[in-house]
């Protein structure tokens, strides 16, 4: 079997990406719509949220651009079907979604918004705290009669008759002062899936204010459904072979590589090495009773980086993870199961993944696995 060929394919993950993942990881707490969106409380779950976007530019083959491939087999790029329910204020004159794919296992969707110039201009929410004069269109924005800052909420998705609350990652980026555009990822396989599925969020509209202790009311909300027909792409899968082993900062359990036309989906099994006798006896009160004297999990909360021949991190299109254990305690963050989506490439006989730790983002020596297809 080939090596993964990765080389020469990949820019490093983007900051803003990175700064979303770490504080989706720190926080179990649902994302209050209402507030305004700052980095501590509302940088909009890592994982995961679908950004809704076009620009007034067309994006034709934007998809395979950020799929970093010209060919996706037997996935069709897709037209959505976009319904949006403008507000009387007017600030957001247009969303669309010009392009999306859909393989069975996630969703890619090119979604833009388009702000009336009229009105003002617009800054992505996690830019609020930058300096205004590093983000692209600064001095057009600045001519603006105002600045808002756009916050898409949270994601809901329909399929089968059901109804599932969905992380998604997103790559944002500026097409103008007025115009924002964002790739965003999500993954369907845990999801009883029917014929369409449809995409619900929000997004909401604040007046610009570089105050750190202003929590204004959003001024304008925005409603917003894509709905695309499912399709599922057939799959090729790899188990790792050389596990379980115990790394620097936790156990990897088990590794599985899923490939299809879209991507490549690697699911990690951490597992932070505590004695739970240990753990349970520690308590001030005794066991079960007071606070912990050990916090969980023990050697930072897990994730990982998944590397190219070369040692260069590989960027990820969207993540999320799952709780093993005891919701309660911490415990639950010491035993994960941790999912990526990759672009596409060539599964070999091996992938090479970095531990980190999500809170200090300190990061461990890099492990490779060797992979069987099952």
């Amino acid at each position: 079997m080939k090596d993964l060929n990765w080389k020469d394919c990949f820019e490093p993950a983007p900051e803003a990406f990175e700064r979303s993942v770490q504080h989706a990881l720190q926080t179990k707490t649902e994302e209050q719509h209402m507030k305004r969106m700052i980095p501590r409380s509302a940088m909009i779950a890592f994982a995961l949220i679908l950004v809704l976007m076009a620009s007034a530019l067309a994006f034709g083959g934007d998809i395979l651009n950020f799929l970093h491939t010209d060919n996706l087999g037997e996935v069709q790029i897709q037209k959505p079907d976009v319904k949006v329910e403008y507000a009387e204020t007017g600030i957001l004159k247009e969303i669309r979604v010009d392009e999306a794919v859909c393989d069975g296992r996630s969703v890619h969707m090119l979604v833009t918004w388009i702000a009336d110039p009229e009105k003002g201009a617009l800054l992505w929410g996690s830019d609020w705290d930058v300096d205004p004069n590093s983000v692209p269109f600064a001095a057009e924005r600045a001519a603006a009669p105002k600045v808002y800052l756009l916050n898409p909420g949270s994601m809901t998705v329909e399929t089968g008759g059901q109804q599932y609350d969905v992380w998604d990652g997103w790559h944002e980026r500026y097409d103008s002062a007025y115009s924002i555009t964002a790739d965003t990822t999500f993954f369907i396989d845990d999801l009883e899936l029917g014929d369409t599925l449809t995409a619900i969020r929000p997004t909401y509209i604040y007046e610009y204010d570089p105050d750190p202790e202003s929590n204004a009311p959003a001024i304008e909300m925005v409603p917003c459904s894509v709905t695309m027909p499912v399709q599922v792409a057939g799959t090729r899968t790899y188990e790792a072979t050389n596990l379980p082993i115990k790394l620097e900062n936790y156990k990897v359990n088990s590794a599985k590589v899923t490939r299809t036309d879209l991507g490549i989906y690697v699911e990690v099994e951490a597992e932070d090495d505590y004695d739970p006798e240990e753990y349970e006896n520690s308590f001030s009160e005794g066991p079960g009773e007071g606070y912990p004297t050990l916090t969980l999990p023990l050697h930072g909360s897990a994730w990982y980086r998944l590397l190219d021949q070369d040692g260069n991190e590989i960027a990820s299109l969207t993540s999320d993870q799952k709780y093993l254990a005891n919701d309660d305690d911490g415990e639950e963050w010491a035993h994960l199961l941790i999912r990526e989506m990759f672009p596409v490439a060539e599964i070999g006989s091996s992938i090479t993944i970095q531990p980190l730790d999500t809170g200090s983002m300190e990061r461990f020596t890099p492990y490779t696995l060797e992979l069987v297809e099952r």
